[in-house]
């Protein structure tokens, strides 16, 4: 209140050192000496400009003085931060995410959990920030592949390992995307199929392709000799990556290790070894021979 007199301001004054005193301590004396102060500088007729910073202190200490319970028990309900040491170490908890110490109403906790994670604000941070992947196509492609190939009925399993994870990668990065022979790029439009038919179905034995184009390619016996050599060669190579990253599936290693073993091994070449003679040996060779 910066409208009151000299005398209303002394009144106040008293009764706040007259309310403080009950309590011995470091800020209530500090209190009663700034009031002190204010009421000597009053009465002798300081300027109000004066002493703006001697009742900003004294104000600042007064509401330090209204929020310790234990000169204001009310304080204690409206303080967030338990003033009992025992209960910090039961009911708070650590996130390892936002490194700050919560309460346990903060926390997601079941009657199974043994490990306190992240608090809700970070596990709801963390949701609207996550990527969403959509595997909704990927899984009916999934599906049409495995139909296709049961109805080969040549016991083609590979198809049964792959996921819809795995397909995807298989299309995105090792087809990039789009058709091998009309690079179309509309996902609805293309499914892999088989490059050798009378092989089964595997990532490295299949061609992204739009459908009309695959009706066409699986009428073909051979298509290394119905397509160009670099058309072939640039299939070879998507599928010795596909080789190369599929291995790492346990199912997969399985099946590339039983036909590496039905190759016949190619026989290996006759080396022929010459060995240098040093110069003296050669010279007695020499002799020896013109003798």
């Amino acid at each position: 209140m910066k409208t009151l007199a000299k005398d209303e301001r002394l009144d106040i004054l008293l009764t706040l050192k007259a309310t403080v005193r009950e309590h011995n301590c470091k800020l209530t004396r500090e209190i009663v000496e700034l009031v002190d102060r204010e009421a000597d500088l009053l009465v002798r007729d300081t300027k109000p400009s004066a002493l703006m910073g001697l009742k900003k202190r004294i104000a600042t200490l007064f509401l330090q003085y209204c929020k310790t319970p234990l000169f204001n028990p009310e304080a204690a309900k409206h303080i967030k931060v338990p003033q009992d040491p025992s209960v910090l170490r039961t009911n708070v908890y650590y996130c390892r995410s936002c490194c700050q110490y919560l309460p346990s109403t903060d926390f997601e906790l079941s009657t199974k959990s043994c490990v306190i994670g992240h608090c809700r604000q970070c596990k709801e941070l963390d949701n609207k920030a996550r990527a969403r992947e959509d595997y909704t196509l990927y899984c009916a492609m999934l599906k049409t592949i495995r139909k296709t190939e049961e109805n080969y009925q040549d016991d083609s399993h590979i198809i049964f390992i792959i996921q819809e994870s795995d397909l995807r990668y298989l299309i995105e990065n090792i087809w990039a995307g789009q058709s091998a022979v009309s690079g179309e790029k509309d996902l609805f439009e293309l499914i892999l199929v088989r490059w050798n038919i009378t092989e089964h179905w595997s990532p490295w034995n299949c061609v992204l392709l739009t459908t009309d184009e695959a009706r066409a390619h699986v009428k073909l016996d051979d298509p290394e000799k119905a397509y160009s050599s670099q058309f072939t060669e640039k299939i070879r190579q998507r599928h010795i990556l596909a080789r190369n990253y599929f291995t790492q599936i346990p199912g997969m290693m399985e099946e590339m290790s039983t036909k590496v073993k039905e190759l016949p091994l190619p026989r290996p070449k006759e080396r022929i070894i010459v060995v240098r003679q040093h110069p003296q040996e050669q010279q007695q060779q020499l002799a020896v021979d013109s003798n």
